[in-house]
């Protein structure tokens, strides 16, 4: 009898672990005060702040729903101490909203104030937040983190950001950074409104995906700037660069449906990038402190270069798709066609195609 019963326990064993997966921890406008780990499915009504001290682990799998309390306030995770939330392929972490048809901005999202501590979410999906991660003065790595339906994916201030692998789709704007250092390699920003904004801040972006945003793909303001293996492809506006310096390498600008790169007031080498089948102008310049060097243009609607300022603007040892000096003229906007522009530098360029081209 005792043997038929403890088979019949461990039958059943599988049945009570499922079970207990689908119970349902609730937090309402709570403080975590020591380390936690949630596991399983998670309701948040309000608000959970981690204090200082405390460290919030979230295992794989795990489902964290946000509803709002009586208060009315959007729902949030606010973390002063440590978030790690450690997802896998086959079970990421989710942080949602708790409606059956969700709308974008219906939880406040994940709030970082003051921790410089190891922030890390690694497979996690975010969907339906205001702001689908917010940093000020805090420290946060994104590894293969997905946020979709956003007012904002990441926004910063004060911060340093680190996106690898990662991605924000169908939101307003897809990331804001500002005063900050960010760092994204692999990054995908696609389908948004506007797909990334920095202001006064230190960027570098490697093997970027900007494309397919409703707006503007890029606008960098003020900023330190180094943009390698990028493709910024079929947006409204490709990249608007204003202020600030650094560098764009082995970039593709193909497809935008207005200007493809607006430089004002720019310090920035351009060199080894792609220019190609943009419906407006590739190149517009207000003036004469960025250098294009190497790059290659084809196919462009609109003027290959545009300069649109009274300084001299210095485009030599590139190729234009030709060597026919004529048709290579006939695509440059310049003191040839309107007085009141400065000249644009061109020759000597190229007779073929650079190699190290994307």
């Amino acid at each position: 009898m005792k043997l038929f019963f403890a088979i019949c326990l461990i039958a059943c064993m599988p049945l009570l672990s499922a079970a207990a997966d689908l119970r349902r921890t609730e937090y309402t406008e709570a403080v975590i005060a020591e380390d936690v780990t949630w596991r399983g499915s998670i309701l948040v009504r309000g608000f959970v702040v981690v204090a200082p001290q405390a460290t919030l682990r979230v295992e794989p799998g795990s489902v964290i729903r946000f509803a709002q309390s009586a208060s009315g306030q959007l729902p949030n995770l606010v973390v002063l101490g440590r978030l790690h939330a450690a997802g896998s392929v086959e079970q990421p972490v989710i942080f949602t909203a708790d409606s059956s048809s969700p709308s974008r901005g219906e939880w406040g999202g994940i709030v970082l104030l003051s921790t410089e501590k190891r922030n890390q979410l690694d497979q996690c999906r975010i969907k339906y937040a205001q702001n689908g991660i917010e940093a000020r003065f805090s420290t946060i790595t994104l590894n293969a983190v997905s946020i979709e339906q956003a007012q904002t994916g990441v926004l910063s201030y004060d911060s340093v950001v680190q996106m690898n692998g990662s991605s924000v789709v169908d939101s307003g704007t897809g990331i804001e950074i500002n005063t900050s250092e960010f760092e994204a390699r692999g990054m995908t920003l696609s389908s948004c409104l506007r797909g990334a904004l920095f202001y006064s801040s230190s960027v570098l972006l490697s093997t970027a995906k900007i494309t397919n945003n409703l707006q503007t793909g890029l606008e960098i303001n003020d900023s330190r700037v180094k943009i390698t293996s990028g493709d910024i492809s079929g947006n409204e506006f490709g990249a608007r660069i204003k202020g600030g310096e650094g560098q764009l390498f082995m970039t593709s600008f193909q497809r935008n449906k207005q200007s493809a790169l607006h430089l004002l007031g720019s310090r920035v080498k351009i060199s080894r990038c792609l220019f190609a089948e943009n419906s407006q102008d590739a190149v517009r310049s207000e003036d004469g402190k960025a250098l294009l060097i190497n790059n290659v243009f084809s196919g462009n609607g609109g003027f290959n270069l545009y300069n649109a300022g009274s300084d001299t603007v210095t485009a030599r040892q590139n190729w234009w798709g030709t060597t026919d000096q004529r048709k290579i003229s006939q695509k440059i906007y310049d003191q040839s066609r309107d007085k009141k522009s400065g000249i644009v530098q061109l020759y000597p360029w190229l007779n073929e195609k650079p190699q190290l081209t994307p």
